[in-house]
């Protein structure tokens, strides 16, 4: 038997799984889903002076930790199970198929044109 997240109550069954992501890119939220992910790579650690995550000292890795589940709540995800967090939103905040689909494209060239550097 499977347990709801602790965060966001969500039981991660594979049907719930693909409802929530098929909803997610449908919710109108004003394009955060679309930021980028925070990722922290190798030569990032070894800025901060450390060779991984698993050498850091406790308030470092807190930090890195806390600064990734900011990231993804604000793309509205739970930052525990990683699924959509679709709590508080009601019929009114979802596109059609069509209109989400042509935001993302938007998005998607965006972003290509910003890692372009355009």
């Amino acid at each position: 038997m499977k347990l709801p997240c602790s965060h966001c109550g969500t039981i991660d069954t594979e049907e719930n799984r693909n409802y929530l992501w098929k909803m997610y890119n449908l919710v109108d939220d004003g394009g955060r889903k679309h930021i980028e992910p925070l990722v922290y790579t190798q030569s990032d650690f070894e800025d901060m002076g450390y060779s991984s995550m698993r050498d850091m000292d406790d308030l470092d890795r807190d930090s890195v930790m806390i600064s990734m589940e900011n990231n993804m709540a604000e793309r509205g995800l739970c930052p525990n199970c990683g699924l959509p967090d679709l709590r508080g939103y009601t019929e009114e905040d979802f596109m059609t198929e069509e209109d989400a689909r042509e935001l993302a494209d938007m998005y998607a060239e965006m972003a290509a044109e910003r890692r372009m550097g355009a």
